[in-house]
This record gives C-alpha cells, structure tokens and sequence, in this order.
C-alpha cells in the first residue's frame, strides 16, 4: 500500500527568476555575461552565457563603452535564452539603469538588486526596500501584490536566494570558461 503524499514542488510552480551576472575578464578586455535561471526553490533551470570584447575606449564617452558592451551582452542573453522567466534580476552596480531604459524594453518583471545604502532612483525605476540594506530598483512598476512574480519574489527572498544565485553564475561562468 503506497504512503499518501503530496508533492509540494508541484503547488510551488511560480515560474522562473532569471538572474544576469556580469564578470569583467582579468585582461579588462572583455566582460563574461551569464543567465542563469532556477526555481522558487533554488534549483536550476538553465544557464545561459556569452562574452564580449570591450572596444577600444579611444573615441567613447566616459561609461558609454561599457554600457553599449552590456546591452549587447543582455540581448545576446535573451535572444539565446531556452525558457521565459517571469522575473529578471540584476546587480545595480553591473547592469545600468539607462540600458533597461535606453537600449531595451524587458517585458516581464525586472529589476536591480543593491546592497548597503538605498541610492535616489533614476527616472522610471521605483525603489522597494526588502530590510536596512537591500533593495530593488524596478524599472517600471513593481509586481502587484498576489502576482506570480510577486509571489516568486517573496519566495526567493524568504529563502535567501535575491542574491545566492548571482555567486552561483559566476562558478557557472568560471567552468564554462575554464580551459580544458
């Protein structure tokens, strides 16, 4: 006689939270770019990467040659990218404001995780403070409450995984990288 369960993995389908990780080569040449996609519950999904070299910073504006170097690697990211999340994550200080603003227009849920100090919002993100020292920077509105991103969010963050998985691409990144 089988033991009466219940799966909860299967109740806790909320979708995927997709996060981007950038890793400056040690040359300064180039940037190593990952996606990296995992469950409410922390498991990975898939595991998407590129990288690019930095052009020359002859002729660009102070920032603007990283910046283009970044939004080339997020729709290099995207376009590659074999499921759909319905939440995107990025770190504030590697991926600008300006490229979510400017050079791309995501469609689900997006925003920039920092830590420390909160920093005044640019035009069209809106700051959320999860605790003292870390927040969101959502560009555009943030999910509504009872939404599935929402609720992946609050999944994710009661499990302590808002930044986790960010540590995780880069060992990703550093054997997808790593010479034979």
């Amino acid at each position: 006689m089988p033991v009466p369960f219940r799966d909860l993995a299967e109740q806790e389908d909320l979708g995927l939270a997709a996060y981007v990780k950038l890793v400056d080569e040690p040359n300064t040449r180039g940037i190593r770019a990952a996606l990296f996609c995992i469950t409410a519950r922390g498991e990975p999904v898939d595991f998407t990467f590129t990288r690019i070299d930095l052009p020359s910073a002859v002729l660009w504006r102070a920032g603007e040659q990283r910046r283009q170097a970044v939004a080339a690697l997020c729709k290099a990211l995207f376009t590659a990218a074999a499921r759909t999340p319905g939440l995107l994550l990025m770190l504030a200080d590697e991926v600008p404001a300006r490229v979510l603003i400017e050079h791309l227009e995501v469609r689900i849920p997006a925003c920039r995780v920092a830590r420390g100090s909160p920093q005044p919002p640019v035009a069209q993100e809106v700051h959320e403070s999860l605790g003292d020292t870390l927040h969101l920077y959502w560009i555009g509105d943030r999910p509504a409450e009872g939404s599935a991103a929402r609720e992946l969010l609050d999944r994710l963050s009661a499990r302590n995984l808002l930044l986790e998985p960010f540590d995780r691409a880069v060992l990703g990144l550093e054997e997808a990288f790593s010479k034979p």
